[in-house]
Parts: C-alpha cells; structure tokens; sequence
C-alpha cells in the first residue's frame, strides 16, 4: 500500500495482542501525535490505513461519502487484496448489505425497515424488563465473580435476544459465533458467521410460518415505500442486530466498571444521579468500539497531514477522537467521572456511537442497559472490588471491539 507525505507507517496501528489495561490508549494518542493515519495488516491479511485523528476531523470523516460503505465494493477490494497476496477470500457474511454496509440512497430505506423497532418511545418501553434483568443478573452473582462473564455481556445477549425472537437455549450458541467473528482471523471467523448466517435463516423461515410479536418477524413484513427487504439483506440485517445488540454495549459495561473500580474511591463515589455523566466519560475515554469496521476510500479525502489515497480500506480509530485536547484540554487522556463536559452535553465530546448516517440505531437502548447494569451493581455491591491489578486485566482477541476477557472482582471485602 502506498502511503502519502505525512503518514507514519506503523504495522502495529492496531496494536498486537495479548492487550491489558489501557495500554492501547498511549500507544493510540502516540500515532495521534504523529500522524493522522497509519498502515496497519489485520490478521486475515488485508491491509488497512487506521486513521487517529481528533474529533472534529473524525466526524468530518465518519459524515464523508467519499468513504463508502457498500457491501459488493467493500467484497470486491477485499478479495482482490487478499487474492494478490495469496490468502483465502472468504469473508465473514456480516459484511453483506445490511444498514452497514449500504450508501445513499439505499441505505435509507434499510435503516427506516430496521428504525421501526427503535423509536425513543418503543426503546423506553423495555426499560423496566431492562432493568429487572439487571438486578436479576446482580442478585445471581457469586462472590467472586467474572463481571464479564456474569453481567456484561448476559445483559445485551438477553435484552436483543428477546428484541429478535431468540429462543433462550440458542443464545449463549450466538455469542460463541459473534465473539469468533470479531477476531478478523479467517479460521475463526468464517466457520462461525457461515454458522450464524445459516441458523439465523432457519429462524427467520420459521417467523414466517410462525409469527409473533417480536423483531425478526417483524422485519419479514415490513414495507418502506411498498419494498421489504431482499432474503439477503434480512439475513445480513439479522446477523448485524445480534452481533451490534450485545457486543459494543458489553464493552461499554466492563469498561466504565474497570475504569471506576481502578480510580481509587471513583465507585464509592458513584451515585444514581451520576451514572449517566460517568457512562458517558467511559465511552469517551475507553470506547467500546476500538475501530470503525472498513470503509473503502472512492477519491482521495484529505486528513490534517496527509490523504487518504483512492483504493484504500480505512478503519476510524475512536479512542483518539474521545481523547482530543482540543476538545477536552490538558486532561483529555484521564478517566475523570467528574468531568464536567466543555461541550455542555457529554454526549457530545465523543464519536463512540459513530456519526452521520451510521450513528449506532441502538444508542439509546445501550445507554439504558450500561446504566442499569452499573446501578444495579453499585446499589447492592457498594464496596464491590478489583481481584487483580486494573493494569494487568487482558483485553480480547478482537479487532473492532473494545473489550476486556474478564474482569475479576470480589463483591464484599
């Protein structure tokens, strides 16, 4: 890949594994501080500019159509790098046309079938079934537990799998696959999208013989100006909602949670009217999404400090968007729950939800799950404790989504 003046090509932009703590945040604000994007070969071989850029310039390039995200271009420059190289061009089945993966105009169309079920009104209706799973999930917890095992990523799995229809002893099956797929590594992530690709269209067949009240047989008769969605799009639409219903929002849980309980008298501290303030400071400073998924460059776009080259597959580094010092000042790299947001809305001193036409659809529903988790949690767990050091913790194999392995805590002292 041929890198423009100013670029500083660096094959580790997206950092190498095993991960801990926040080591990926000085790596991230270093390449921030020297360039605006960086080359970087994810493990399946392709080969990507990853952009850390503040966040101004983040929204500016997240709301550009010269990034395209249409699934047959996408397919298609993937396969032929992949190809040129010598690796296998099979590639996970998420990346087909759903809301995604889809440009103007045809993306309205697909995000107006899918909005339908994430009004404001019809999200603040799960609220309450939201929250008893919280405190449901809270109560069962052992002494010693895993928060990631045990309350991260149950809550989501369970609050999107009702959404969709799920039957309840296919779902832990559900996240096995998405977790698989998030790694970018081809022998994991193939198996388990075909896997996923293939029960979630036996699902969808039986809505339509057996319909009910919730999401995917929904989506089988929904009309936008008298069009539903192709087999394909349904199938890929389907695949997205699981995979983006659980995984970024169990992120977003244990990261606030780790960061609270690694800031001394930070969880002590927390109280019902703060929580809200204090989701928001950990999505900016630790966002549940490392990177966007790839967008595939049609012109060149320039960056401060260089371009990106027409051709090129771009991942959005988020982390160094949140942590900009021109929006958030000399402090910007701190976890700081009382931080009192120069914007006047935290919402807005981040792009961790995205922005533009791709701005997360379930937002809302997120926010209401991490809250509640942590009320719940800090409700009944008041001296609620780290049983490692908050440096060591090991995050994930996975390329897009910010996540800790576990996060071993002790309830009481």
């Amino acid at each position: 890949m041929q890198l423009t003046a100013g670029f500083a090509p660096d094959r580790q932009a997206l950092v190498g594994g095993p991960l801990r703590g926040w080591q990926h945040h000085a790596h991230e604000d270093a390449l921030a501080r020297l360039g605006p994007a960086h080359a970087a070969e994810l493990p399946n071989g392709l080969e990507v500019l990853v952009t850390t850029v503040g966040l101004e310039a983040t929204r500016s390039l997240l709301g550009d159509e010269r990034l395209s995200k249409d699934a047959a271009g996408l397919v298609g420059a993937m396969q032929q790098q992949l190809a040129a190289k010598g690796r296998p061009t099979d590639l996970s089945r998420i990346i087909g046309p759903s809301m995604l993966n889809t440009d103007p105009p045809h993306h309205r169309k697909l995000r107006a079938l899918v909005s339908q079920a994430f009004t404001p009104r019809r999200i603040e209706l799960l609220r309450p079934a939201v929250e008893k799973t919280a405190n449901d999930l809270v109560a069962a917890l052992p002494r010693d537990a895993d928060l990631v095992e045990a309350l991260a990523f149950p809550l989501p799995l369970t609050v999107i799998c009702d959404l969709l229809g799920v039957p309840e002893e296919d779902r832990a099956q559900l996240n096995r696959w998405t977790a698989a797929m998030m790694t970018e590594r081809p022998e994991l992530v193939v198996p388990a999208s075909d896997a996923m690709f293939g029960y979630l269209a036996g699902l969808i067949e039986y809505k339509r013989d057996q319909p009910d009240e919730a999401l995917l047989s929904a989506l089988t008769q929904a009309r936008v100006d008298g069009e539903g969605l192709s087999p394909e799009e349904l199938l890929t639409t389907a695949i997205l909602l699981v995979v983006a219903g659980h995984e970024t929002t169990g992120a977003l849980i244990g990261n606030t949670v780790a960061a609270l309980l690694a800031l001394p008298g930070a969880w002590q501290a927390l109280t019902p009217d703060t929580v809200a303030a204090v989701v928001e400071e950990a999505a900016r400073w630790d966002p549940p999404t490392r990177v966007t998924p790839h967008y595939r460059v049609t012109a060149d776009v320039e960056v401060p400090g260089g371009v990106l080259p027409e051709g090129a597959l771009v991942m959005i580094n988020l982390g160094t968007a949140g942590r900009d010092p021109l929006t958030h000042g000399p402090t910007a790299t701190r976890f700081d729950p009382t931080r009192v947001p120069v914007t006047g809305n935290a919402a807005l001193g981040h792009a961790s939800f995205g922005h533009g036409i791709h701005y997360c659809l379930g937002h809302h529903l997120a926010r209401i799950e991490v809250r509640a988790a942590i009320t719940a949690l800090r409700a009944r767990h008041p001296d609620l404790s780290l049983t490692a050091d908050a440096a060591e913790l090991v995050r994930d194999d996975k390329v897009v989504p910010n996540t800790f392995a576990s996060i071993p805590v002790r309830l009481e002292p």
